[in-house]
């Protein structure tokens, strides 16, 4: 039980150590008044820059598909993705980000450097591998 403990203090600080960072660009961060959950849906988005069908994209977010239209209603509202005729099934729309978009969120890539540059500061290389390795292997699917 003391190993659990431990590592759920260590994500604790993790988490302050990584809000901290964040807070040093919220200001000139475009997408900070976002919610979590629409921030998480961008970044799903973002992966498929051919754009993402909204049945695949429940999927990958674990929801239900009337959850994703929502949702998805709600971000091309806020001009934040646009939704494609689907060459492969004319009865599906993608969905992508909007070009807007694409660029707010790469200030995101400058956090992470960030966030990983003070990390890198505190370990040597062989532990750097150490954690690279270890967090990929716990957040496999």
């Amino acid at each position: 039980m003391g190993d659990v403990m431990a590592l759920e203090e260590s994500l604790i600080d993790l988490e302050r150590f990584c809000a901290k960072a964040w807070r040093v660009y919220a200001k000139e961060d475009p997408l900070a008044h976002l919610s979590f959950n629409e921030f998480d849906y961008l970044r799903v988005i973002q992966l498929y820059p051919e754009g993402i069908r909204i049945t695949d994209l429940a999927e990958s977010l674990q929801v239900t598909k009337p959850s994703v239209s929502n949702m998805v209603a709600r971000l091309v509202k806020k001009g934040l993705v646009k939704r494609i005729n689907c060459h492969e099934d004319a009865r599906a729309k993608r969905v992508l980000l909007t070009e807007k978009v694409l660029q707010e969120m790469s200030l995101e890539k400058v956090v992470y450097k960030d966030i990983s540059t003070q990390l890198m500061s505190k370990l040597d290389q062989q532990e750097v591998n150490q954690l690279q390795n270890l967090l990929d292997k716990a957040l496999s699917d």
